[in-house]
């Protein structure tokens, strides 16, 4: 099963799916790298570029990874990551959305699932969560 969570924000569906992509800084990352139609994400030595879809709609959209370099220990694949993607889908609630993450090819098969799983409890349910709220994220500054 693919790592997939759900969380909901006060934010509307609009803002949400725009902030999602234009303030990957304030929530998962400091060191984006942007191009037209892709990005960069880095943490300390390790790195996962992410192209944009071209099936997206402001409801639901998503980011295949084309390039990693994972350094995590214990795991020795480094590029596990590459074709794995990232899904988004937004609904709307009465006080806002609810904004689902799949991490389609994220599975406990792959050695870095726990470490992974962990990373996105914190910079999906925590960081950008609190983004979306307008409170503070807490993005990788490495």
């Amino acid at each position: 099963m693919d790592y997939s969570a759900t969380i909901h924000t006060t934010a509307s569906p609009e803002r949400a799916a725009q902030d999602i992509a234009d303030d990957l800084e304030k929530w998962w990352s400091t060191r984006i790298e942007r191009r037209s139609r892709s990005f960069t994400t880095r943490f300390n030595n390790s790195h996962a570029t992410f192209q944009f879809d071209a099936a997206n709609t402001a409801e639901t959209f998503g980011w295949t990874c084309t390039d990693a370099h994972m350094i995590i220990d214990a795991v020795e694949d480094r590029a596990e990551w590459i074709g794995t993607r990232l899904l988004w889908h937004i609904q709307p609630t009465d006080t806002g959305c609810a904004i689902t993450l799949t991490h389609q090819g994220l599975t406990p098969a792959l050695p870095c699932f726990d470490i992974c799983q962990r990373g996105w409890q914190h910079f999906f349910e925590i960081s950008l969560r609190d983004h979306l709220n307008g409170q503070q994220g807490a993005p990788n500054t490495d």
